[in-house]
């Protein structure tokens, strides 16, 4: 009877750890994949580029948490983003790809808490945009932010 309570404590936590976890990623994870899957795949699937590294599949749908620049891109505080780079030298100031911004889906920046370029750690679930190629690619839904220190 104690090797099946101690069984079941012990799956417990593993499901519960397993369901609240999220994914610590980096730019290179989601320029890797990127590159490997969206890129070579829109002109070619046949040469979607498969091999090491993370791939759309584990990170689509998953919360996960990266850090970057915080952009504010709306004058009426409606649409931001989290950046790999700086705003002057980000995705829209011809710097750097799509791969290099994440869109946050439904976040409000209440009292302006947060400052273009100000470093943020954004938490959230990642989703890829595909019906339209001019859209970004990569979305966070349910999103938090908070400050990192300089």
């Amino acid at each position: 009877m104690k090797i099946k309570s101690t069984l079941f404590l012990l799956l417990v936590v593993f499901i519960s750890n397993t369901a609240f976890s999220q994914l610590k990623l980096t730019w290179k994870d989601v320029i890797d994949v990127y590159a490997k899957e969206v890129r070579f795949s829109e002109k070619n699937p046949a040469k979607a580029i498969k091999g090491q590294g993370k791939s759309l599949k584990d990170i689509e749908g998953k919360k996960i948490t990266i850090t970057g620049y915080f952009l504010d891109l709306d004058p009426d505080g409606e649409w931001f983003m989290v950046s790999k780079n700086p705003f002057a030298t980000c995705f829209f100031c011809g710097g750097a790809g799509p791969e290099t911004v994440i869109e946050l889906l439904g976040f409000k920046n209440s009292k302006k808490k947060f400052k273009t370029d100000d470093i943020v750690q954004v938490t959230g679930v990642l989703n890829m945009i595909t019906e339209n190629e001019n859209d970004i690619s990569f979305v966070l839904e349910k999103c938090t932010v908070k400050h990192i220190s300089k």
